[in-house]
């Protein structure tokens, strides 16, 4: 099957290499492209054109550095409505943890995942790759690549969350210059991955534009419209409740609504998995009551019994007696376990 890619990756392409003298038609139909398929965002062209296109380019304008500048141009819009998604989210972890997980709706060949730094347990790298059965080179799809991740990084999180190093598993294609103006930090070649590296602390940073609202619409919009590929039901029903328990409509009812399918149906796909409807909101709740005891979220036992969906706190109790052995007040002075289980959620994203 052909590894598609939307035609947005390419948003400023035509600018760029008429800029540099090149004969933009020429140079889209050598990869069977066309000034068409670029006018439409949400077209999806075959990856290997969009990587002949700039490994080509690069040489003919004689400008190595044709995807560090192609970056510069772009942001985060060119994901489309996962950018929607990532802006809104709560945190910076939250938002790597999302563009991992929808990424696919940008292109199924992307893999999109944190990696630990062995020996370093306070810097994480967030890593990019194509999976693609044979590549050509494609140093410049990679440089263009993690360019827009680093533009997305600091659009949602300006002036705070910082890369300390760019990793590259190529060699240095052009001017160290260039380099240091699109990633802003030192940068490593010939590496074992495609990265960003961050400071782990940074993925607890807030993201000023979140709004619970928008971010439950955009995600619901993405599970209903893109279905992940190979995504098993279970993990799309995970993903619809974390955010319909926001809003109160955690029933199997609302989440078979949001999939588009009866609720009998939904109940017969989650028993093909081994799954029951209440046993994943049982454990989505768990583990969403460790954030509502927080501190910081400064919420009575009563609201947080209505936030995870529950008639009564008496209900809430009992279901935390289960989970921990112990009441929710009693759970909420063990101050510091809350925030050990708080830092490895946000650390172990999927």
């Amino acid at each position: 099957m052909t590894a598609l890619v939307r035609a947005a990756s390419l948003s400023s392409y035509e600018n760029l290499a008429a800029s540099l003298g090149l004969d933009v038609a020429r140079e889209l139909r050598r990869v069977g492209l066309s000034r068409r398929s670029l006018s439409q965002p949400e077209a999806l062209i075959p990856y290997l054109s969009l990587i002949h296109l700039l490994e080509h380019s690069a040489a003919a304008a004689a400008c190595p550095d044709f995807g560090q500048r192609l970056a510069r141009l772009q942001n985060l819009g060119v994901l489309g409505p996962l950018a929607v998604l990532l802006r809104h989210a709560a945190t910076v972890g939250e938002a790597l943890s999302l563009a991992s997980s929808y990424i696919f709706v940008h292109s199924p060949a992307v893999r999109f995942v944190l990696q630990d730094v062995a020996g370093r347990p306070t810097q994480v790298d967030l890593c990019f790759a194509i999976d693609m059965p044979t590549l050509p080179p494609h140093a410049q799809t990679l440089e263009l690549s993690l360019g827009v991740m680093l533009q997305g990084l600091r659009m949602v999180c300006p002036g705070e969350a910082q890369p300390l190093l760019a990793l590259f598993p190529h060699a240095c294609q052009g001017p160290l210059a260039s380099y240091a103006e699109s990633y802003g930090c030192d940068c490593r070649f010939g590496a074992d991955r495609c990265a960003l590296r961050l400071w782990r602390r940074d993925l607890a940073r807030p993201i000023l534009s979140h709004d619970p609202h928008v971010r439950a619409m955009a995600e619901t919009y993405l599970a209903q419209q893109f279905p992940a590929p190979a995504q098993a039901v279970a993990d799309r029903v995970r993903a619809l409740l974390r955010h319909l328990l926001d809003a109160g409509q955690a029933s199997q009812r609302h989440v078979a609504e949001a999939m588009s399918i009866h609720p009998s149906t939904l109940q017969r796909r989650l028993a093909a998995e081994g799954w029951h409807f209440e046993q994943i909101l049982d454990e989505l709740r768990r583990d969403k009551l460790l954030d509502l005891l927080r501190p910081v979220a400064r919420l009575s036992l009563t609201q947080i019994a209505l936030m995870l969906g529950y008639s009564e706190q008496a209900a809430l109790t009992r279901s935390c007696k289960r989970w921990y052995g112990c009441t929710p007040s009693a759970l909420r002075k063990d101050e510091a376990y809350l925030v050990k289980n708080a830092s490895m959620r946000s650390a172990n994203l999927p």
